[in-house]
């Protein structure tokens, strides 16, 4: 049965379900409130997607605002920053001018500088001697203060006078820049970086992070209830101080969908679901009636069509199939007449066995029709793939002779047996052949080929021609059933043979190579 007829029988076996339990359908749903159900739950659904497009709008119009306070938050970073560098060309000035320390000097600018900028929480200049660090902490109220340090000191980046480095300090929350303002001599500020992110405002919903070389040296959470996060990222411009900045905002769900919006919307999409279902309840009940008529039309249409389809696809199957034993046949009777007129019994009892032979294979024919019609499995059994091939051949070798197609056949050795259908198996091969035959009948030198290998698990026969090869935009169509490049065929030959060899666990596929090249593949069984 093909699938067309399947989807038609499966079709009107619905249909005929579906007119039966309508109007049943109806009354209990309406008994058991089933539309009220369905409605809470299109309400439902429609609020989900409302709140979700509230959320979306609402999320989006915070996002401008993230992005906002993350480019201020850039600009005062950026200004603070330079604000460092020029604090350092300046102080470096005059730490040069400045040869002896504690300086008055650098004391007076520096505490200045502190008072000014509570940020820089200290300015050192650094001198390095033989085996010695020594600093000097500038800007305090009570005067210097002269600090003996580690002799290691990690001059990294400090190789040339008027270079800068900046790194985390040793306090939290703070980094320091070091700037080489004379051979042996550094000047250091410390920078609290809590009153360097201080913008002035509470900001309560955003977090940041400020780090340094991967080390977090500020760190702010603005909540921990937020239903999503969004986040903004920057590296500063600065190469003396390379921060890098993260701004993030947390969203609760009453900042996604406030609640002085989401009840009016609520409740208007409540009136909205109601009015609608209603409508659809009553337009269901007065089109009952029409559609309880077409279902008996539509059946009754399908069931025609499914058995005219079934018929049609039989009987053009049994004609395709059993063409080729009746030529057989009528081509060895008239051998038989011939014989008896010439009076050679031994050519007459070969062509009566011949007639046997086919006659047996027609019936074989209907028999496996009515099998495939009816979903029957096929008859596997094992047998030699040398001997089912050699026979299948032999009946087409005089009728290529005839019409004067050379016919080469291969085979390997160890070919051996396979799970197969004999006679759906001869069938396959004979109809390529045959195939063959018709396509190269108007070339010269026509020849086909048959070449039988094993490879691996399973065993290859390719049936080839030097014919004009099959057409490119064809290839894909080839195995459709009613598909034909013939001006008088059926289109059921390749498509019956695809369905004949999947029952054996084979497939065939299909190419061009100097003409049209057919390959079978079989699973192979053991060796003989």
């Amino acid at each position: 049965m093909s699938s067309r007829t399947k989807r038609l029988l499966l079709a009107s076996r619905s249909l005929a379900q579906e007119r039966t339990t309508t109007s049943m359908a109806l009354r209990q749903l309406k008994q058991a409130g089933v539309f009220p159900l369905r409605a809470l739950a299109v309400w439902l659904l429609m609020s989900l997607a409302v709140m979700g497009l509230l959320g979306a709008y609402q999320y989006t119009s915070d996002l401008s605002d993230l992005s906002e306070r993350t480019r201020s938050m850039e600009m005062l970073l950026a200004e603070r920053l330079a604000q460092h560098d020029a604090h350092l060309s300046g102080l470096g000035a005059v730490v040069r001018m400045s040869p002896d320390e504690p300086s008055p000097s650098i004391q007076g600018l520096a505490e200045n500088i502190i008072t000014r900028y509570p940020r820089i929480t200290d300015i050192a200049t650094i001198s390095i001697g033989s085996g010695t660090v020594r600093a000097v902490s500038y800007g305090r109220a009570m005067g210097p203060e002269i600090i003996d340090l580690q002799p290691i000191l990690d001059l990294t980046g400090l190789e040339k006078t008027g270079d800068t480095s900046a790194r985390p300090a040793t306090t939290p929350h703070a980094y320091e820049i070091f700037k080489l303002v004379a051979p042996k001599r550094l000047l250091r500020l410390r920078i609290d970086t809590d009153a360097l992110l201080d913008m002035g405002d509470e900001g309560a919903q955003y977090s940041s992070m400020l780090s340094l070389n991967h080390t977090v040296l500020f760190e702010k959470n603005g909540g921990t209830d937020a239903l999503l996060t969004a986040s903004n990222t920057l590296d500063t411009s600065n190469h003396s101080q390379p921060l890098h900045l993260m701004v993030s905002r947390g969203f609760r769900l009453n900042e996604l969908c406030p609640p002085q919006l989401a009840f009016p919307l609520l409740a208007g999409l409540a009136a909205i679901t109601w009015l609608i279902m209603r409508y659809r309840h009553a337009s269901r009940e007065r089109q009952s009636q029409e559609r309880r008529a077409m279902l008996f039309e539509q059946e009754a249409k399908l069931a025609q069509a499914g058995r005219v389809n079934a018929i049609g696809e039989m009987a053009s199957g049994i004609a395709h199939e059993l063409a080729q034993p009746i030529a057989a046949i009528l081509s060895q009777s008239q051998a038989a007449k011939r014989a008896l007129a010439i009076k050679r019994p031994d050519i007459l009892e070969s062509a009566i066995d011949a007639n046997i032979r086919d006659a047996r294979r027609a019936g074989d024919i209907l028999s496996r029709m009515r099998a495939y019609v009816s979903g029957a499995p096929a008859r596997i059994e094992e047998i030699s793939l040398t001997e089912a091939i050699t026979d299948a051949l032999r009946l087409v070798e005089a009728d290529l002779a005839q019409r004067g197609i050379a016919l080469a056949v291969t085979m390997s050795d160890n070919v051996g047996t396979g799970h197969v259908d004999v006679i759906s198996f001869q069938q396959v091969l004979h109809n390529l052949v045959r195939n063959a035959a018709d396509a190269v009948a108007d070339r010269q030198n026509p020849n086909i080929t048959v070449d039988v290998l094993r490879q691996g698990n399973e065993v290859l026969i390719v049936v080839a021609d030097n014919g004009p090869g099959i057409e490119p935009s064809s290839l894909d169509r080839i195995f459709d059933p009613f598909f034909t490049t013939k001006t008088e065929g059926m289109g059921l030959g390749l498509p019956l043979s695809a369905r004949l060899l999947e029952k054996m666990n084979g497939s065939i596929e299909a190419c061009n190579d100097g003409g049209a090249r057919f390959t079978i593949h079989l699973p192979t069984g053991m060796l003989p």
